[in-house]
């Protein structure tokens, strides 16, 4: 349980660390301007022990997430 609850608690900031550089090569002028940039794009919600699941067993796919996630809030599609 300890070991679950520190992952979960690390999930976050790995994600964070691992998609610093993930959309640096995207620049202020290639972003979508107007009420465009934000249509369909939703959040993607994530349980914690989805997230534990996905670190164990597909990193990748974690990163994908925080990626999208991260690149929606940027756009100002949601705080």
């Amino acid at each position: 349980m300890k070991n679950r609850l520190a992952l979960a608690i690390l999930l976050p900031a790995l994600l964070g660390i691992a998609n610093c550089g993930a959309m640096r090569w995207m620049d202020e002028s290639s972003r979508p301007s107007g009420s465009s940039k934000c249509a369909g794009w939703n959040r993607i919600r994530i349980k914690p022990e989805t997230a534990v699941y996905l670190a164990r067993n597909d990193f990748s796919a974690g990163i994908d997430i925080d990626s999208h996630n991260l690149n929606g809030q940027s756009n100002g599609c949601w705080k």
